[in-house]
């Protein structure tokens, strides 16, 4: 096992920061009003949906649905359509700006905002340090199990520290 690098100062666990009351350790009496309370917010989840439902299923029938009045089905139109508008502006307004910032992408990559020495000096030194740490490339590519170690990862502050050591930062 790798220890852990110097850059990190805390180590917490996941049990440390997760917390499900429901299912924990806890006086029953507790559980039983999160119950209560579950069931209930449910109930009135579901109950405007189903008398919703019910009165559009029913809407030519006037002896069947929970209530059906003309001024609700109404409102249920023309809430609808201006839903329906509403998702139709978002749907063109999104595909406008897609294209205003693939546009722009295009325009960006053929500009040359970079140190092409510098950035290849950087990538000969991130291959070097990969091949240290890792292997040869052909023998990494011939691995059916790979097994990291805790801390084993890649460490981006050694990487830093690589790159001021051969003064390309």
């Amino acid at each position: 096992m790798t220890t852990r690098p110097s850059y990190i100062r805390h180590h917490v666990d996941e049990e440390h920061v997760t917390v499900d009351w429901f299912f924990g350790r806890q006086r029953l009496g507790t559980k039983a009003t999160q119950l209560v309370l579950v069931l209930l917010g449910w109930f009135f989840t579901v109950l405007p949906v189903v008398i919703t439902a019910s009165a559009l299923l029913n809407r030519t029938n006037d002896n069947r649905g929970w209530w059906g009045y003309h001024e609700g089905f109404v409102m249920w139109d023309l809430t609808m359509a201006v839903l329906g508008i509403l998702i139709c502006f978002f749907v063109v307004g999104f595909f406008v700006l897609h294209v205003i910032d693939r546009a722009g992408a295009r325009r960006r990559a053929k500009e040359n905002t970079y140190d092409e020495p510098r950035l290849k000096q950087r990538l000969q030194i991130t291959a070097d340090w990969y091949t240290d740490k890792f292997g040869p490339e052909a023998e990494r590519g011939q691995q059916t199990r790979i097994r990291i170690e805790p801390w084993g990862d890649i460490e981006t502050y050694e990487l830093r520290g690589l790159y001021r050591q051969n003064g390309v930062e």
